[in-house]
Order: structure tokens, then sequence, then C-alpha cells
């Protein structure tokens, strides 16, 4: 074989040789399908599992590692997820402990300063309770404690027309009531702050409740719309003009992305379309007409200024085993008892006036509405805080005795 000859045959046996190395194997195209689908199916099912295993995971290190909680009376199964995410928040419980041992406040913590109580110059219950905090359900408390505790409810407030501010001798009138009932009194209604020092009148003991802004209009909506507070109102003016069909049928999301009159919260108003109990602060600000201004930051310093002052405690249902704790401790006289009875008799107190039908609602138009709220939820971020120190302080010994055995 010739020289020449013999290169061509290898580079015929090469080119051969990398023709079958860079062979491309066919497959059915449905196959490849299949086969990609089941890739993919297989990582989403170990991602979901691995995820969920992370979760059940952390879950049991909450309620296995000895605790902050486990000092302030609270359990690992008691802190729901969303809240064990949150859990440095200065605005729940466990952020403000945080932040008060990181700070070296903690061990400052006073029960004593903390207790308005002390303050009060006779034994009478002021609760100028706010709109759509649960209000009903605390006088359903009270009704329990009434025999227990040898209390007198006075049911006149009840009864009363609610009015969104008081003239200045209608808020001498009321402050003259109040102060002339007997010891162990409680006087409930819907009506603002009211200043007995300014009017040369013994103060009383002042407690109210606070609840999630956006969480009150939205249930104030629905409440208006209910049967239990129309058949309250025509049992009290049999004439008054009945509603539209379409008005009862409104719903919440499309009114609040309609721009509908009666479902915008613009800040700085002070008058509005429909009573809407919006400005939760002015339960605490008061008469002045500073206190008007929806979202006003002047309102709600005033606010805070009142609660620190005067008010015993200022409690709220979503934290009902704080709030009752704080209740029987700082207020003993009138909630000794209290958190018992509220266990025997749960389902009738919880139940009270409640809505059941309530829709749900989309979490863009919560947001939305939050956004109009800045001052609003600054002022009840507030009293929640006040309310966990007021709960940490009489919890002082245990945390104490709990962070020397880790």
């Amino acid at each position: 074989m010739s020289l020449g000859g013999e290169k061509s045959f290898k580079m015929r046996m090469r080119d051969m040789e990398n023709a079958f190395k860079y062979r491309r194997i066919p497959y059915p195209k449905r196959s490849v399908e299949l086969i990609a689908i089941l890739a993919i199916s297989c990582t989403f099912f170990l991602f979901m599992h691995t995820n969920k295993l992370n979760s059940r995971l952390k879950e049991m290190e909450i309620k296995l590692q000895p605790s902050e909680f486990s000092a302030l009376g609270l359990t690992g199964n008691q802190i729901s997820p969303r809240e064990s995410s949150r859990r440095d928040n200065i605005n729940t419980l466990h952020g403000t402990y945080q932040y008060l041992k990181s700070t070296g406040q903690l061990k400052k913590l006073s029960a004593e300063r903390l207790n308005n109580t002390r303050k009060a110059e006779i034994d009478v219950i002021f609760f100028n309770r706010c709109a759509k905090v649960g209000s009903e359900s605390l006088l359903e408390l009270f009704n329990k404690l009434e025999d227990f505790n040898n209390l007198v409810i006075e049911r006149e407030g009840l009864r009363r027309p609610t009015k969104r501010q008081l003239k200045k001798k209608e808020q001498i009138e009321l402050a003259e009531t109040i102060s002339g009932f007997a010891d162990g009194s409680v006087y409930i209604e819907h009506v603002n702050w009211i200043d007995f020092e300014e009017y040369d009148l013994p103060k009383p003991i002042y407690i109210n409740l606070v609840r999630d802004p956006v969480e009150r209009v939205i249930s104030w909506y629905f409440y208006a719309r209910g049967a239990y507070k129309n058949a309250i109102e025509y049992r009290k003016d049999p004439n008054k003009p009945i509603r539209s069909t379409q008005w009862y049928k409104k719903d919440f999301n499309e009114c609040v992305r309609s721009g509908d009159p009666e479902c915008q919260y613009v800040p700085f108003t002070t008058k509005d379309f429909t009573g809407n109990y919006k400005r939760q602060t002015l339960f605490f600000c008061g008469h002045h007409e500073d206190c008007l201004p929806f979202n006003s930051p002047a309102a709600v310093q005033m606010a805070k200024e009142h609660v620190e002052r005067d008010y015993a405690v200022v409690g709220s249902w979503e934290d009902t085993n704080i709030t009752l704790t704080v209740f029987e401790k700082y207020i003993p006289r009138f909630f000794q008892g209290a958190k018992i009875l509220f266990e025997i008799h749960n389902n009738e107190i919880t139940t009270r006036n409640k809505n059941k039908r309530k829709p749900k609602i989309d979490a863009d138009v919560k947001e939305m509405i939050r956004k109009n709220f800045t001052n609003e939820y600054d002022f009840y971020y507030f009293c929640k805080q006040r309310l966990y120190k007021q709960y940490l302080a009489v919890n002082l010994k245990n945390i104490e005795t709990i962070e020397s055995l880790n």
C-alpha cells in the first residue's frame, strides 16, 4: 500500500470513529417529556418534604428548649408559626422581653410604677369602651364577676346614645355622675376620655381595650350591616328609614378598590361620609378639637399621654391570657378570679355580639387601608408594649428563676 493510500485509510477510520463517538441516540419525544416531568416532580416533592421537616424541627426546638416564654407563663405550643417567625418584633411579647433584656431595662421594671390604680381616688371603674374592640365580651365577663367580687354594674351608660365628642357641660355632668357611685361600681359607656382633675372631681380607675386598627374598621363595616345592630336601632326608633338591599350586600373588597366614599380612610379628615369609628385614638385623646383629625400625630400623642398618666390597664383580646393576668394583678378588687370565670364561661363570653358571617378580606385590600393608619398603629403598638411591660413586671421572679437554671 502506498503512503498516500495509508493516510487516506487512517483518515476514513478516524472519521468513522468520530461519527460513532458523537452520534446522538434518538429518543421518542414523548419519553423525553415524561422524564423531564418526572425529574421536576421529584425535585418539587423533595423540596416540600425538606421544608416541612425544617418547620417541624423548628417547632420542636421551640417546644423543647427552655426559653424566655417558659418564664412568661407561655409554652411552645402556644406560639403560632406566624408569631415564632416574628419573635424579635418589639410589638410582640417576646420582642418586648428581648428588647428590655438587651437594654438592661427588664430588671428595672416595677409593677407598682406601672400601676395607675394607686392614683385612683375612688374605687370605681370607668370603662370608656372603644367601639369594636371586644367590649361586649368584657361586659359579659363583668356580669360573671358581679356576684363573685360583690360589684355593682352601672348600666345607664349602656343605654346612652353614642356621641363622637361631648360638650364641656356634658363632660362635667358625666364626671359628676361617675364620682357619685359607690365603691365597687363599674361604669361602662362608648365615650371619650374625661379629665376628672380638670373639674376637681375624684379620679376613677380608667380601663379600656384596643384592637388592630384595620381589623376594627372591617369589623365595624360588617357590624353596621348585621341584624344585631339594626334590631337595636329600629327598636329605639321604629320610624328610622330602612336601607336598600344593595347597601347591605355591598362587598368590602370592591368598596375599597372602587374608592367608594364609605370605605375611604383619608388622613387628617374631620368629617366622615358615614360613621365608622376609625379613630381608635379618639377614645383616649378626649373631646378637644385637636383629637378629631384622623391619623393625626398630635391626637396620637395626647392619647398616649392620657394612657400613660391615667389608665390602669389597656388590654386586648388578641392577648387574652396576658390581659386577664394584668387585670387580676393590677386591679384585684374587681378582677379577682377573672381567668377562672373566663374559662368556665368561655363560649358565652367570647361569642357575645360576634359576627360569624364576616367574609374574607383580601390581603391587598388590608394593605391599602393600613397605609392610611400609620399613626393609629403607632398608638395601638404603644398600648400593646405597655401591656407586655405590665405583664413582665409581675413575672420578674419567675423569669429570674428560669434564667438562673439556664
